[in-house]
């Protein structure tokens, strides 16, 4: 059968084109480093590949979440170490006070420093971090406690800041001001600013026995001292339910990343192959067709 100059050219022009193809296909791979870089390149792995996408989005919001809750937790629990401190010293000076040798003068001395102990609790507990004041809900527009002639008094809410940890871990991070520091809905709670100033007014007084006396107060700062323990203890654990939920996001986003990319990246020592073996035979698809389109002296006679 006689094959045509025009059959001839298609076949020579198709041969071209499929090796072009497969040339482009492998270069993009080189490249990219991806071995699927659309649909059609695998409709399976690819459909996988975006789902691992968004499974590693939704954990780096994770990531997110946490870092932002890190600050706040460790700050509380900070505070309320400081807070431990300062009922602690106050516990210190009630004992020191209610031994008979002590004077009304060395009390009313006393009384100064209880005074310095209540603005520096005072304080502690309108601490902000990153704007946000850690024990006043979520109000946040002003100091959550504030010194008037009748005490203090508490301006923030019940309100609980919840951050989502992983799929099915939340933590509060916030505690609520009036329970941690004036035993509001606790047990047994004490008023921690009232506890300081009626020591500070027994203290000036020189009442060591009496219904309000030093002896009173040393009793109600023990169990603030109780009450403020709890409440750090709770902070301690939710700290630790975040950076345990910290390494673990860490964890799982390093094995999905490592997944995806077995799915999606390409061989590099199989692709730079490919790459020369494809170059070659589409250098030699060219060399072949100008040869078999070499003009003769036939050709321009004709």
């Amino acid at each position: 059968m006689r094959v045509t100059n025009q059959s001839l050219a298609f076949q020579v022009n198709e041969g071209l084109q499929r090796a072009f193809r497969r040339l482009a296909e492998v270069q993009e791979q080189v490249t990219s480093g991806k071995r699927i870089n659309r649909l059609s390149d695998d409709p399976t792995g690819a459909v996988r590949v975006l789902d691992l996408h968004s499974f590693v989005a939704s954990l780096e919001q994770y990531e997110k979440n946490i870092s932002s809750a890190l600050p706040f937790l460790q700050q509380s629990e900070q505070v309320l170490a400081d807070v431990e401190e300062v009922v602690g010293r106050a516990k210190e000076l009630a004992l020191a006070m209610a031994n008979d040798s002590h004077s009304g003068q060395e009390r009313a001395l006393a009384a100064v420093e209880v005074r310095q102990l209540f603005s520096q609790l005072l304080s502690l507990a309108n601490t902000r971090v990153e704007n946000r004041y850690l024990f006043g809900g979520f109000r946040n527009g002003t100091a959550p406690f504030t010194e008037g002639a009748g005490g203090v008094t508490y301006g923030g809410d019940n309100g609980e800041i919840v951050v989502q940890l992983n799929t099915s871990t939340t933590v509060v991070l916030n505690l609520i001001g009036e329970q941690v520091f004036q035993g509001v809905g606790v047990t047994g709670g004490v008023d921690l600013f009232d506890t300081l100033l009626d020591l500070e007014a027994a203290l000036q007084s020189n009442d060591v026995t009496g219904p309000d006396g030093i002896n009173t107060q040393i009793d109600r700062l023990e169990r603030a001292l109780d009450q403020v323990l709890r409440f750090r203890t709770e902070v301690g654990a939710r700290l630790r339910t975040a950076q345990t939920a910290q390494e673990g996001v860490a964890l799982m986003k390093l094995q999905t990343i490592g997944l995806r990319s077995r799915i999606e990246d390409a061989d590099a020592l199989q692709v730079y192959s490919d790459f020369a073996r494809f170059q070659h035979a589409f250098e030699a698809a060219l060399r072949s067709a100008a040869q078999v389109f070499q003009p003769t002296l036939l050709d321009f006679l004709r």
